[in-house]
Formats: structure tokens, C-alpha cells, sequence
């Protein structure tokens, strides 16, 4: 029997890697999945991959009316939400010296106040009838990079926001659960891409799998499991907790 037969799910920037894993998986579970991303092409282009009830929908997350429109978009069609996955978020390279202001407020904005906007509208869609909030943070939001200082305090914020979350619809019986998911290094064509264009990829490559004590790096396909866990029913004690899926990053 399928895991999420009769749930719906709305999976952001979900055009490739692990939005577009989560958005399959959660797809073949039985889920009906409204698949966004600022990349609507890319999105209609795995929305017809899945068909069936799969939706396809343009979406700023930076911007709180494309939020409300979506989320009114996936009451219309189906009358409820029972998962969201707050996946969409970006890189931000940069240290406490060369960081401008602008471009920190500019990371923050895309990985961590677009996640708090979707859990405000995901609660107020769920609470009356229960819900799974998964939050996609990073490896550093746990372990600080010195290199990355505005996606670290982006993604060490999401860590909190979750608890937070977590702890407001316990504490109100609204049984939406709120957990976050900490990937390590993951081979998306993003990730691919930012390698090929440094000047020794095959260096950075071979450093940042030393980084990882398993061996090698992760598939997005690594990740959707853990999502697909979180959005399950295998999950109901779990909430506010920090799921790490980082072949030993961390340790």
C-alpha cells in the first residue's frame, strides 16, 4: 500500500536535484504534487514526467503574494495541503569580511524568510486537520562555514524556525509537524555545475569527498527518502528534530 495515497504535497524548487527527487518519490507513494519553481518550464517538464494529478506552478518564494497565490492555488484544486516541502534556497559564498549587507539580507531572504512565509500559510492550511512541514537546512546549518558566512546563519536559522514551528503547533493541537533536513554535499547539476567552473574541479571534487568520512557523495535521491519518511506516517512522534543525511560531514 502506497505511504501517501489521498495526501497532497507541494514541493518548491522543484525543477531539478533534490526538489525534483523529493517531488518524484513523494509522486510514486501515491501523493498528489504540486511541483514549484521559478523555473516553470523546468517544472511542467517534470509535472508531465509524473502525470496524474501532478501540478505545475511558477514560484518566486522570495515573494510573499506568489506564496498566497500558490498556496490558494492548491486549496482550489484540491482542497487541502498534507506536506510541504520547503526546499527552494540558493547558495551565498562569502565571509564576514566580504559580505556586503545587501547581498546577506539577499541570502536570507531566499533560504531562510521564504521558508518562515511557507510554514506561516502551510499552518494555516494544515491546522485543522494535521500536516508534515519539512524544512530543507544544510549540513551548515549545523556545522559553521567560514567561507559561506550568510548561508550558514540562513540555514542555522531554519534549524531554529523549525523547532519553533514544531513547538507552536504541539503546544495548539494542530498536529502539524515541523522537522528539518540537513543534507551534506549533493551531486545536483547545481552542485556539478559550481565544480566544473572552478579552476582545479577535479581537485575540489576529490577535497570535498575527503570531507565526507562514507566515502562519497550524496544523490538527491538520498535525500528524497529521508522527505519521504518525514512526510509519512512512519514519522508521527517525530517533530521539531533535525534529520542529518550528510555521510559523516558532521562528525
Amino acid at each position: 500500500m502506497s505511504k501517501l495515497a489521498g495526501k497532497v504535497a507541494l514541493v518548491t524548487g522543484a525543477a531539478d536535484g533534490i526538489g525534483a527527487a523529493a517531488a518524484e518519490t513523494l509522486a510514486r507513494e501515491g501523493a498528489a504534487v504540486v511541483i514549484t519553481d521559478i523555473n516553470l518550464e523546468g517544472a511542467q517538464a517534470l509535472a508531465d514526467k509524473i502525470g496524474g494529478s501532478a501540478v505545475a506552478l511558477r514560484h518566486d518564494v522570495c515573494d510573499e503574494q506568489a506564496w498566497r497565490k500558490v498556496m490558494e492555488e492548491v486549496k482550489s484544486r484540491f482542497g487541502h495541503l498534507d506536506i510541504l516541502v520547503n526546499n527552494a534556497g540558493g547558495s551565498g559564498s562569502g565571509t564576514v569580511e566580504d559580505t556586503t549587507p545587501g547581498k546577506f539580507s539577499d541570502v536570507i531572504r531566499l533560504n531562510l524568510e521564504s521558508v518562515y512565509i511557507g510554514c506561516q500559510l502551510a499552518v494555516e492550511l494544515m491546522k485543522g486537520r494535521g500536516g508534515s512541514i519539512i524544512n530543507i537546512s544544510s549540513i551548515h546549518g549545523i556545522k559553521a562555514a567560514a567561507h559561506a558566512v550568510a548561508y550558514t546563519a540562513a540555514k542555522g536559522g531554519v534549524r531554529l524556525l523549525t523547532k519553533s514551528v514544531a513547538l507552536h503547533c504541539a503546544q495548539n493541537g494542530y498536529k502539524v509537524r515541523c522537522n528539518s533536513v540537513h543534507p551534506g554535499y549533493i551531486l545536483t547539476t547545481q552542485m556539478n555545475k559550481w565544480v566544473d567552473e572552478q579552476e582545479d574541479s577535479a581537485a575540489l571534487m576529490a577535497e570535498l569527498v575527503s570531507k565526507h568520512p562514507i566515502g562519497f557523495l550524496g544523490a538527491p535521491e538520498d535525500i528524497a527518502k529521508g522527505i519521504l519518511y518525514l512526510a509519512s506516517d512512519d514519522s508521527r512522534f517525530v517533530t521539531g528534530s533535525e534529520l542529518v543525511i550528510d555521510g559523516g560531514f558532521s562528525l
